[in-house]
């Protein structure tokens, strides 16, 4: 049997990376924060950018084995998207995918700074680093 498992993205083609972390019978939910966007952007909350990350969201799970039981953009900040996916998606894993911090931007900084390292909630955290 399977377990339900968060994935939260930072990364635009994390599926890859991700597909290996994953089997069949895993039912589970994406979540890509707001993060690939400029800083004025993200300051004024950009829906081109909201737009954007919910199509990497969906495509993401449609790459993943498994069951996708959703695929949405999120808060920009990664601990705020975690949170807001408990709300409605009882995970008992929570894998956090990132770019390695020599490759990341400054809104993706941000979005991680804060971050869960080892759980949230009571719900483990698992990060994985995908390299562009």
């Amino acid at each position: 049997m399977g377990k339900n498992i968060l994935v939260v993205s930072t990364v635009q083609h994390a599926d890859d990376v991700l597909r290996r972390q994953f089997g069949e019978t895993d039912t589970i939910k994406v979540v890509v924060p707001v993060t690939g966007q400029g800083i004025l952007d993200w300051l004024a909350n950009d829906e081109k950018a909201f737009g954007h990350a919910e199509r990497v969201a969906e495509r993401t799970a449609e790459r993943l084995p498994g069951e996708t039981v959703d695929a949405v953009a999120g808060e920009a900040k990664v601990n705020l998207a975690i949170s807001d996916a408990l709300a409605t998606f009882p995970a008992e894993e929570i894998v956090v995918a990132v770019r390695p911090d020599d490759e990341e931007g400054l809104v993706e900084a941000m979005a991680t700074e804060g971050a869960p390292h080892h759980s949230f909630e009571g719900v483990p955290v698992r990060y994985v680093v995908v390299r562009d």
